[in-house]
């Protein structure tokens, strides 16, 4: 029995021991993304792209709602026919409008992948080169691994923030 406790102590140990030398760092991946000198940049040029979007979906809005009270103004004078015929068009601009809303969704989720890719590339270099040389056997990404707790001494972002600003001033 005592050899049985003793071989189960032993065999808990030994992966405690062999990991306490690992180096692991963490780092919030989607900070870096929005704070870093290129996600800045994705995110002025998305601004820019979308102001035009946003102004035309502002319009469309407008006019479904100016047809809407309208509607409700006038709903009383009007002859059902003409009533169903208001209703009938502003269905059809507020779908019109749905549809439009959803292709600039669409159009912006798109551009979004496209500004991001090369920075997510960049940010992925950046983390390998980081680790080999400052020695880390281990990266983990602080939202996407599942981590409750980590000491402050392990979140590397800042670091890596750095890095990437400078490797993206390189490149540009």
């Amino acid at each position: 029995m005592k050899r049985t406790v003793m071989l189960l102590i032993i065999c808990l140990l030994v992966p405690s021991m062999a990991l306490a030398d690992n180096k692991i760092g963490i780092v919030e991946v989607q900070r870096i993304l929005e704070s870093s000198e290129p996600g800045k940049q994705a995110l002025g040029q998305l601004t820019l792209r979308f102001e035009e979007m946003r102004d035309d979906l502002e319009q469309e809005r407008a006019e479904v709602e100016r047809m809407r009270q309208e509607l409700q103004q006038q709903s009383m004078v009007l002859s059902q026919e003409a009533q169903q015929d208001m209703e009938a068009e502003l269905r059809q601009k507020m779908q019109q409008f749905q549809q439009k809303y959803q292709s600039y969704q669409a159009r912006m989720q798109q551009e979004e992948q496209e500004l991001s890719d090369p920075i997510i590339d960049l940010l992925f270099e950046v983390i390998d080169d980081f680790a080999d040389k400052k020695g880390f056997d281990m990266i983990l990404d602080a939202q996407g691994s599942g981590i409750i707790y980590a000491r402050d001494a392990m979140n590397i972002t800042d670091e890596l923030m750095e890095e990437v600003n400078q490797a993206w001033e390189a490149r540009n």
